[in-house]
């Protein structure tokens, strides 16, 4: 489990165990109180939120692929920075500008590297 689903399930506990020691309480009243259901509501959304953008978002990239030294490069047209990929498919061709599907990453040398699920379109040759 990753360390951003244990921080929303933390959050999801205190919650729940909040609402429990107010049950226990006995003072006379019963449910809980207006502010208590607005701090549910918001750390539902919370969590809703993160699970919706972890599942739903897919990392990017897209650049003009170079090779070099057996290994093929992408340099991201929005940020200038150049990656390293990994797992690269049979269908990179050097010279094309690509989007690709995976994962940005720093090795242990502190090198740029993106790994590759698979190649979302192909747009053709570079024009730079």
């Amino acid at each position: 489990m990753n360390r951003a689903c244990k921080v929303v399930l933390g959050i999801a506990l205190l919650a729940v165990f909040s609402f429990s020691a107010s049950a226990q309480t006995n003072w006379g009243r019963f449910g809980p109180s207006g502010a208590q259901v607005a701090g549910a509501a918001v750390g539902a959304g919370t969590v809703i939120g993160v699970v919706l953008y972890r599942s739903l978002h897919r990392p990017s990239i897209t650049g003009c692929i170079r090779s070099a030294d057996n290994a093929y490069t992408i340099t991201d047209q929005h940020g200038q920075l150049s990656y390293t990929v990994i797992n690269a498919a049979t269908g990179l061709k050097p010279g094309e500008r690509v989007k690709l599907q995976g994962k940005k990453k720093k090795d242990k040398s502190g090198n740029l590297t993106f790994r590759m699920k698979k190649i979302k379109h192909d747009y053709g040759p570079c024009t730079e």
